[in-house]
């Protein structure tokens, strides 16, 4: 497993982590706006940055709510094809990490939970501005290949 120890390691790649910044107005090791939902969903969904918002934005005028509330997003990403899905413990009785979560689903797009962030993963390599190899997984939302 990776182990993050020093600032220079949230940065570092790593077979199971790539940096990606899809808002054009951001450098790409950073995110200033707090855009988790907006970046892991454009990434997941094969998505611009502003296509992404779009949709989220759309949702959140209809139900009077913020574009990053989990019931918009959760909502959103429904009709875009994601099935949310729980996920249970290790063998050994831990929760997966988002690297462990990378080895076992070498394929596919994906949008994980972790505390207080969202993350990508596409075909086993977590795309963020920042390495959360070591964050727990809580839900994660996986697109449906039929959708």
């Amino acid at each position: 497993m990776a182990t993050i120890k020093t600032k220079a390691d949230y940065y570092k790649e790593t077979k199971y982590f790539s940096i990606m910044q899809p808002n054009p107005t951001e450098p790409q090791n950073k995110s200033v706006k707090g855009d988790c939902v907006i970046r892991a969903f454009a990434i997941a969904a094969d998505l611009t940055w502003l296509d992404a918002f779009d949709l989220l934005t759309e949702n959140a005028r209809k139900t009077y709510n913020v574009p990053t509330d989990k019931y918009n997003y959760r909502t959103v990403f429904e009709a875009q094809g994601f099935v949310r899905k729980s996920i249970g413990l290790t063998k050994d009785g831990k929760r997966f990490t988002v690297e462990g979560f990378c080895k076992a689903h070498p394929k596919g797009r994906f949008i994980l939970k972790v505390s207080n962030h969202l993350t990508a993963i596409v075909d086993g390599v977590c795309y963020d501005t920042w390495n959360t190899a070591n964050k727990c997984v809580y839900v994660y939302y996986e697109l449906n290949k039929k959708a």
